[in-house]
């Protein structure tokens, strides 16, 4: 508000307004926990996938190693018939995860520009 307005508002007018600040700040605090809250939630998923890929990976070198294939290629078409499902799955899950981060991604631009009153 400028100067000039804030002159011309009575007492009451004026708590009044800052009564309304005060309950927007506290929403938009409140606003920014949860984000915060399911980004930290999103954060540990991502650190559990991590885990789980590296588990799956040790898992496929230890397959690999006990068909007798020896050293793990790079190309399914070396690889023991069923080990390429698990390679299937594998780039099924990334391409999933990148379509979440993706979208949170998204989220938290939209979100932002609410908080700072770019988006109306």
């Amino acid at each position: 508000m400028s100067d000039g307005i804030i002159e011309d508002l009575s007492p009451g007018e004026l708590a009044t307004v800052v009564e309304l600040q005060r309950v927007e700040l506290d929403r938009l605090l409140s606003e920014q926990k949860r984000l915060n809250q399911r980004i930290d939630l999103l954060l540990q998923f991502q650190e559990r996938e991590q885990v789980l890929r590296q588990q799956m990976q040790a898992s496929l070198d230890r397959l690999v190693e006990q068909r007798g294939v020896g050293p793990r290629q790079d190309t399914a078409l070396t690889m023991p018939g069923d080990v390429p499902l698990l390679t299937d799955r594998l780039d099924r899950a990334e391409r999933r995860f990148r379509a979440l981060r993706t979208a949170v991604g998204q989220l938290v631009v939209v979100l932002e520009r609410q908080v700072t009153g770019q988006g109306a």
